[in-house]
């Protein structure tokens, strides 16, 4: 009699210890702390690079504008001819006397390269120009960085109120997780909780992304930039190996 109790009683136990709900697979994930925005390195800058008669001169710019139209020949019979040009936007340094002078002067730059950044994931391109020519050069006041900085503190103050969201949704999801383990809630509630803590998860990432945006737009701006627009008889375009 005692070894059939004992048999019963392991039949009637094992039922028990095998109807606890699982575990959700992601409960886990969801209770990590919030992955960060994705840290993207700073892509190098564009650059230019000239030959001012024998000696090398470079400069970074912050943006370059290239051009190229054609424009119909002095003589009908012939063919188009194809027009080079380029903007660029720097700040103004010792090269910008010298530039200025070719303006009026007439005097070609021999050679110049100017570098473009590649973009999410594409190669960076060099423009190889001959026979460039200064055609103007003018400096521009950029204003202030007032619009930028309220930028900046309304996206600190929206992540900070949506850090403390996401840690009151993190804890609502542990309650209706812990509930409906104990088969005192509906698997509905216990999705929804985890469907809040998602969103606002992407939320935070997309935030922090744009404050991260501003903070390299406040980084880059000058108070004075120097506008060249230049022509050249001949370009290159080339793309460079990552």
């Amino acid at each position: 009699m005692l070894i059939l109790s004992i048999l019963l009683a392991q039949v009637l136990v094992a039922p028990l210890a095998t109807a606890q709900p699982p575990v959700p697979s992601d409960t886990t994930r969801l209770r990590a702390e919030a992955p960060a925005a994705p840290v993207q390195a700073p892509a190098e800058p564009a650059s230019m690079t000239m030959d001012l008669d024998g000696r090398t001169a470079a400069s970074p710019a912050s943006s370059i504008e290239f051009e190229v139209s054609s424009t119909p020949a002095a003589d009908a019979r012939e063919r188009e001819v194809a027009v080079t040009r380029v903007r660029i936007v720097r700040a103004p340094d010792s090269l910008s006397a010298e530039l200025a002078r070719r303006v009026g002067s007439g005097d070609a730059i021999p050679s110049m390269d100017l570098r473009l950044p590649g973009r999410n994931g594409a190669p960076a391109l060099r423009l190889r120009l001959r026979g460039v020519n200064v055609v103007s050069a003018r400096l521009l006041m950029s204003g202030d960085t007032l619009g930028l900085t309220q930028q900046r503190l309304s996206l600190e103050e929206s992540i900070t109120q949506l850090t403390a969201d996401l840690a009151e949704a993190r804890r609502q999801y542990g309650v209706a997780e812990s509930l409906e383990k104990q088969r005192l809630s509906a698997s509905l509630d216990l999705a929804r909780a985890r469907g809040v803590v998602e969103a606002l998860t992407r939320r935070l990432a997309t935030q922090q992304e744009r404050q991260a945006l501003v903070v390299r737009q406040l980084a880059s701006w000058m108070p004075v930039q120097e506008e060249l627009v230049l022509s050249a008889s001949r370009a290159e375009v080339e793309a460079l190996q990552r």
